[in-house]
């Protein structure tokens, strides 16, 4: 159009031109240069419009920023060979991979408003392969061996979690609430997957170095943790461990390279937790108005003769509380009757614990406890309280037990690990409350990383329980394991 617009100026001007001069004759060479004039601003015309179509081309104009809920946002720029959703949303994990989900499923996943809450999908499927030489407590994950009972096998499972991280994404006057919802699906065997929570509470943190945590997660004093693949994860064999509802406050305070965390809680369970003595329906600790305190102080720091960032750590835990039970008597035919008195009884620890890096790829990790009443925390091989004589007061069992453990990393995929735990209860106590009088295991094995997401791994442990009544009863035990992480 603009084209035509020019050759139509030009003509009439040239047609004015030489109306103007209506008295001179028109003559061939007067229409000939006309003509060639006309085709030369043709010509400049055409490579005009051709420049101002690249100039135009090139011009981009800004973007707004799209608010964060508008779904009707323009699809962000993914990195190149990373998939996107029909909309061009990508969502990146804590360990930064890429990955997209269905405009539909993605909504709920992202912050539910501007000071909304973030949620996070996590969790591993674990299937185990094991083989006994000799029938133990459980077939797919194993505190003691059992008096009898010849070889075993089984495939499970039962090891798998599920959970969500969640997170408030702003910060209030300094304060960041955040919180986990996790459980697995341990059951009686390998074939019953019972719905089990592992983890369920919220956490307040402050940017002073305060927290107060609420609901069920792991004990104060836990502080490392052995390299072992089986289940039980050296559980009544020198690593009490339990995850229980508490009230929690800590405090951390952070250097250039180091830090020191002082944490303290009331906690439910653990002198009678999952016991009930007397039999009366209710466990032994709810009988006892008396909570129980736990407490530990860790300082962690750079190792110095570590070129990378790795570090040490160094802590002292421990905790005291009460559980209550009937006192039982004989009825005069062999069964247990309450005589009206209730004992109350100590549960009590200590424990030290570290892991230290060094040579580049070594990792020494150990701990030692010693107490009275851990059965409820899963020391003392599962044993409380010993009755020397129906109708008295019984005497809490005292124990000592700990591990070590020594990993080395070849490379980012494969880590080796060997390692030994034991669980030592007093004999003329423990021969009176369950006669397991020793409980050790020695073990070694090798975890390799097929994908980031994917490993395998191969464990041999020679497990012996030693009882008051038939001695010792040894296992070997070879696993196999493979975990899909998500």
């Amino acid at each position: 159009m603009k084209y035509l617009m020019c050759v139509t100026a030009v003509a009439f001007s040239c047609l004015s031109a030489i109306g103007a001069e209506a008295d001179a004759a028109v003559t061939q060479a007067d229409l000939k240069a006309l003509i060639e004039r006309i085709t030369k601003l043709e010509a400049e015309n055409k490579a005009q419009a051709q420049k101002i179509a690249e100039l135009e081309g090139k011009v981009v104009k800004p973007a707004a920023s799209p608010k964060a809920d508008d779904a009707s946002a323009p699809a962000r720029v993914a990195e190149e060979g990373t998939k996107v959703s029909e909309s061009g949303k990508v969502y990146t994990t804590a360990q930064g991979y890429s990955y997209y989900l269905a405009d539909k499923l993605a909504g709920i996943f992202e912050p539910l408003s501007e000071s909304g809450l973030k949620i996070t999908p996590y969790g591993w499927l674990a299937f185990e392969a094991a083989y006994n030489s000799r029938a133990t407590d459980c077939d797919w994950t194993t505190d003691v061996v059992k008096k009898r009972g010849g070889r075993t096998s089984t495939l499970s499972m039962q090891d798998s979690i599920l959970g969500m991280r969640f997170e408030t994404p702003e910060k209030v006057n300094g304060w960041k609430i955040s919180g986990k919802g996790e459980f697995d699906f341990a059951g009686g065997d390998q074939n019953s997957y019972d719905f089990h929570w592992r983890h369920l509470y919220f956490d307040a943190t402050h940017d002073s170095g305060w927290s107060v945590l609420f609901g069920q997660t792991w004990h104060l004093w836990k502080m490392v943790a052995p390299s072992e693949i089986d289940g039980a994860w050296l559980e009544n064999t020198g690593y009490p461990y339990r995850r229980s509802p508490q009230i929690r406050v800590t405090k951390k305070w952070k250097w250039e390279d180091s830090s020191l965390e002082a944490r303290v809680g009331i906690v439910k369970g653990g002198p009678g937790m999952g016991g009930d003595r007397d039999g009366d329906g209710i466990q032994d600790n709810s009988s006892s108005a008396w909570p129980l305190v736990q407490g530990a102080l860790v300082y962690d720091r750079k190792a110095a003769w570590e070129e990378s960032d790795r570090r040490w750590l160094v802590g002292i835990g421990g905790m005291y509380g009460r559980d209550r039970s009937h006192r039982m008597m004989d009825d005069g035919e062999g069964n247990p009757v309450y005589n009206g008195t209730d004992d109350e009884y100590d549960s009590k620890m200590i424990m030290l614990a570290a892991s230290v890096p060094f040579l580049d790829k070594f990792t020494l990790t150990g701990q030692i406890f010693a107490g009275d009443n851990l059965g409820g925390i899963q020391g003392g091989i599962g044993q409380r309280v010993a009755y020397r004589e129906m109708g008295k007061k019984g005497r809490e069992v005292s124990t000592i037990g700990g591990f070590v453990d020594l990993s080395y990393a070849f490379n980012d995929r494969l880590t080796i690990a060997g390692g030994y735990g034991f669980d030592d209860p007093t004999d003329s106590e423990a021969e009176h409350a369950g006669g397991l009088l020793y409980n050790d295991r020695a073990y070694v094995n090798a975890i390799f990383k097929i994908l980031h997401n994917f490993r395998v791994g191969l464990e041999y442990a020679r497990l012996n329980t030693k009882y008051s009544d038939v001695g010792n009863r040894d296992d070997d035990r070879i696993q196999f394991s493979a975990w899909y992480d998500f």
